[in-house]
């Protein structure tokens, strides 16, 4: 009888963990129900057990931060954002092509945004205590359509992320308080 060793992975697998904001009108998720990379290593990711703690960012260089929501209904709108803020002492952010990214099921179509904000604004938002939604008002909503021509019985998963894996600059400071998947409401 051999014994094996449990191999603890570096990354951070999300655990079933999001809850309805009724005043939001979105369904949220803390950093313990997202995927992080690199998230199971505290020199990277710090994340937290407490849901009002945010994750940090220590320092990577390959930025992917996802989750999933097995939710969405077909022939309805999604909207996707991060709630973020930076420490005081964050760098590498504000050239770093920072992205969205979302699709429908594995097989489907992955759309992306560039959050230009997080570029533009980082001197700003660097050892701010207030959160701040991405993408904001100038990046536009980042949303998804789920085609009503999509059977109940496929794979109708939203899988959505943040990233910014392209430079291979290394990055700190990032705190991730949610993200969130709300409906949105079509107007008539």
């Amino acid at each position: 009888m051999s014994a094996q060793k449990a191999v603890k992975s570096s990354h951070h697998e999300a655990e079933s963990n999001m809850e309805q904001d009724i005043v939001r009108k979105a369904w949220v998720f803390k950093p313990s129900g997202l995927n992080f990379v690199w998230g199971g290593d505290s020199r990277y990711w710090v994340i937290p057990k407490e849901d009002r703690t945010p994750a940090e960012l220590k320092m990577v260089s390959w930025l992917e931060v996802t989750g999933s929501f097995d939710k969405v209904e077909p022939g309805k709108t999604y909207r996707i954002g991060f709630k973020i803020s930076f420490t005081g002492d964050a760098t590498g952010w504000d050239k770093a092509p920072v992205f969205m990214s979302a699709k429908v099921g594995k097989k489907g179509k992955t759309i992306w945004k560039r959050i230009k904000s997080i570029n533009t604004n980082f001197e700003n938002l660097k050892g701010g205590t207030e959160q701040v939604t991405i993408p904001d008002e100038t990046d536009g909503r980042f949303e998804i359509f789920v085609s009503p021509k999509e059977p109940i019985t496929q794979d109708t998963k939203l899988q959505f992320g943040l990233y910014e894996v392209w430079t291979g600059k290394w990055k700190s400071g990032l705190l991730i308080y949610d993200a969130f998947v709300q409906e949105v409401k079509q107007r008539l």
